[in-house]
């Protein structure tokens, strides 16, 4: 046996320390970054999800900071889908997503990338996380990205109760086909008569685009606030207050 051996920390104890110390904001870098190559080193899905950590701290500088994870954003790409579970499980579970999720997105292709997506957004409306901002978060990153049940999953978050999830809702549904997307971004402008901010952002992008409120048009029409009128074909027009 070698007699080494019998005092090297197990893997889990390795993991654990370096754990630890990739979430140090304070203090010399050095302990951080060495722990997180440590983790890419190990590459066990227990090491990747410690590595993904490193993205609920700040470190100081910024440009310190941003340089950090952009090379354990390449770590996870350069994993492949053995990052996939880790980075799944820490979407499920942290509020800091952007750079978990700009890794999933580089590691699957389109297809999968959505169905990934929407398998998480659905955990989400069973099972709402404390803060509302992860799906905030992730609904906005998923612009340019289609799929007909995603489009079903974000439709249920025009219900939400939080005006950021509901907004990035209706932005993502107003970038997708008019008839895909109008009667439901509609019908969430009228359920929506406590809550200013939603009615706002559903009026200026209807007028942007000129999207019409065929069928609705009574009821739009006498809900619309001063600076907004009907036009004769059915759309939204944003006019000057006298």
């Amino acid at each position: 046996m070698n007699l080494l051996a019998i005092f090297r920390p197990s893997l889990e104890k390795q993991i654990e320390r370096a754990h630890k110390r990739v979430k140090e904001s304070h203090g010399d870098p050095s302990p951080r970054i060495n722990a997180a190559r440590k983790l890419r080193e190990i590459g066990t899905p227990e090491a990747i999800r410690a590595l993904l950590d490193r993205f609920t701290i700040t470190a100081s500088p910024s440009r310190q900071d941003e340089t950090e994870k952009e090379e354990v954003l390449s770590w996870l790409v350069e994993f492949g889908p053995r990052a996939v579970g880790p980075i799944r499980q820490f979407l499920l579970t942290q509020r800091e997503l952007y750079w978990p999720l700009r890794a999933l997105k580089q590691i699957l292709p389109e297809s999968e990338w959505a169905a990934q997506t929407n398998e998480i957004l659905r955990s989400h409306c069973e099972k709402p996380p404390s803060s509302s901002e992860p799906t905030a978060q992730i609904i906005r990153f998923l612009e340019g990205t289609t799929s007909a049940e995603l489009s079903q999953t974000i439709k249920l978050f025009l219900q939400d109760p939080d005006d950021d999830v509901c907004i990035a809702a209706v932005d993502y549904l107003l970038h997708r086909p008019e008839e895909e997307s109008r009667e439901a971004v509609l019908r969430c402008y009228l359920e929506s008569e406590d809550r200013p901010r939603v009615r706002n952002f559903i009026l200026e992008l209807f007028a942007e685009k000129g999207w019409t409120v065929r069928g609705f048009r009574p009821r739009i029409e006498e809900t619309l606030p001063p600076g907004y009128l009907l036009t004769r074909d059915g759309t939204i027009k944003k006019v000057g207050r006298a």
